[in-house]
């Protein structure tokens, strides 16, 4: 039977697939379902409805839901994950309710990750201690994190279960308290996969996989990026200090900041054209927004397709071996605008920083969330 994920964001995805990959499952991602085959153990579907506003993420994911019901292959279908974002962002009930339509009647949502010190607490969700509503993730510029209290973030129609509450789950949408791996496995030890859908981040996936028999297979350590030619894109509102690592004390970086005419909405050609230049005597080149980001408007959008514009046009003409991404809505944009929708898995460099491959052009592409650490992509 086949495990069909559907992500909100392809970054997101990507970790499920990277997560399913390390289990020793045989796994696909996509942006656009097609079949599935009595071969797939784990089909991952990303979307990007993290990046669209309420109307148009339901509206998409009623379509998905239609497109799921009348795929081929439908009768290998044995279990339905949807991943959501960890801190709650996106429209996570309205996009769970949708998917009510494929015959569930309740969802259990477990988005905490103990494994990175995200967990909740009498309904109080903390990231290494310190409560939502005091993290970086405050300052989101389409999600801020107005509350640490995972009922007010989400609405009061949603229920609230400990792992020892007492009898089966009401129909709706129930999100569980997870302060530690143990009660993320007990959760999901009661859950009725024919009746229940899960939904969470990757913890709560891993416990999934396991409770379906897989564990824990060798994979070779990477090696890092090396010396490839590699364009690497920040497209998430976090700062990194990459003069730290190790890989831009070793090669030629060249850096292409967004140009404050680009950032206002001006269109891209001389920018591209400059950073097209800088690559030519450079091994790695660096796409970001340096400019402080607000939640005025669309800005957020603006950006995404600015960024995702001159992206596409630097690898159709510098041709780099390897794109990294920081930031799902980024990445999923510069793949629709590619046209790769099927990629393949080649390395899971660590937690949530997956390395793919797609098949016609060679390319490598690896994705990460902005939130988590590069671990040994650039070693």
């Amino acid at each position: 039977m086949v495990t069909l994920v559907i992500a909100d964001d392809l970054t997101g995805a990507a970790e499920i697939a990277g997560t399913a990959h390390r289990l020793g499952a045989k796994v696909r991602l996509t942006t656009s379902p097609e079949r599935l085959t009595a071969e797939d153990e784990v089909v991952v579907v990303a979307t990007d409805t993290r990046s669209m506003n309420r109307s148009e993420a339901l509206d998409y994911t009623r379509n998905l839901v239609a497109q799921i019901a009348s795929l081929e292959g439908r009768e290998w279908v044995g279990r339905l994950f949807k991943k959501t974002d960890s801190v709650l962002r996106g429209h996570v009930v309205e996009e769970l309710e949708a998917l009510f339509a494929l015959g569930y009647e309740r969802a259990l949502l477990l988005p905490a990750n103990p494994s990175k010190g995200r967990v909740i607490r009498r309904r109080i969700y903390s990231i290494d201690g310190r409560p939502l509503r005091r993290t970086n993730f405050r300052n989101d510029p389409e999600f801020p994190a107005w509350s640490s209290d995972v009922v007010k973030l989400l609405g009061e129609r949603v229920r609230y279960v400990t792992p020892r509450t007492r009898g089966g789950l009401k129909a709706g949408i129930s999100i569980g308290e997870v302060t530690s791996l143990e009660d993320m496995a007990c959760h999901v030890a009661r859950h009725d996969a024919e009746q229940t859908i899960l939904a969470g981040g990757a913890d709560a996936f891993r416990a999934l996989m396991e409770k379906q028999g897989f564990g824990e297979v060798p994979t070779a350590e990477f090696g890092g990026l090396g010396k490839r030619k590699t364009l690497l894109i920040l497209g998430s509102t976090m700062r990194h200090n990459l003069d730290e690592e190790p890989l831009f004390r070793r090669c030629r970086v060249a850096r292409s900041p967004m140009p404050d005419s680009v950032f206002a909405g001006e269109r891209c050609e001389g920018w591209i054209e400059e950073a097209c230049q800088k690559f030519e005597e450079a091994e790695v080149l660096v796409l970001n927004i340096a400019q402080p980001i607000t939640r005025e408007g669309n800005k957020a959008l603006l950006l995404r397709h600015q960024m995702a514009t001159a992206a596409e046009q630097i690898i159709h003409r510098a041709k780099p071996q390897e794109v990294v991404i920081e930031g799902g809505a980024t990445a999923y944009t510069l793949l629709d605008r590619l046209a790769w929708h099927s990629l393949a898995i080649a390395d899971e460099i660590a937690p949530g920083v997956v390395r793919l491959q797609h098949a016609e052009s060679g390319t490598h592409l690896t994705f990460k969330p902005g939130s988590y650490p590069w671990g040994a992509c650039f070693k």
